[in-house]
């Protein structure tokens, strides 16, 4: 009976996680302008960018913070399982802990941030303007 439960609760399991799966990818699909997308775009161009991990849930919400708009943040995959990894770049940046905002300029690290962060302290950091 218990192999039986196990075994359902496995596909059940299976079917919720394609589910969302699918409901990301539709979501992915059909984004129009989003409320932050010209201060994400702000950010990429002013060098800030965010080391993360697929597998980190504070990068997970770190993302949803943005919304839609994270899209247009410059974000550096850090595992190397992950999608486009730069592990290497990872590794220079010396990154302990993920998400890490580095703001750089001239491929130089100029200030570093470990953790979530808000939105305000990442309008401060990058000079863009938080509308």
């Amino acid at each position: 009976m218990k192999k039986i439960l196990l075994f359902i609760s496995l596909i059940i399991g299976i079917f919720a996680a394609s589910c969302s799966q699918q409901e990301a990818s539709e979501i992915q699909e059909d984004l129009g302008p989003s409320e932050f997308d010209d201060f994400a775009k702000c950010i990429q161009a002013s060098g800030l960018k965010m080391y993360g991990q697929y597998t980190c849930g504070t990068c997970k919400k770190q993302r949803e913070l943005f919304g839609p708009s994270f899209r247009f943040v410059g974000e550096i995959e850090c595992h190397p399982r992950g999608e486009n990894p730069q592990t290497q770049l990872c590794l220079e940046r010396d990154i302990k802990k993920t998400p890490t905002w580095i703001l750089e300029k001239d491929d130089k690290a100029i200030e570093t941030l470990e953790g979530f962060q808000t939105l305000e302290t990442l309008s401060e950091l990058s000079g863009c303007p938080l509308e």
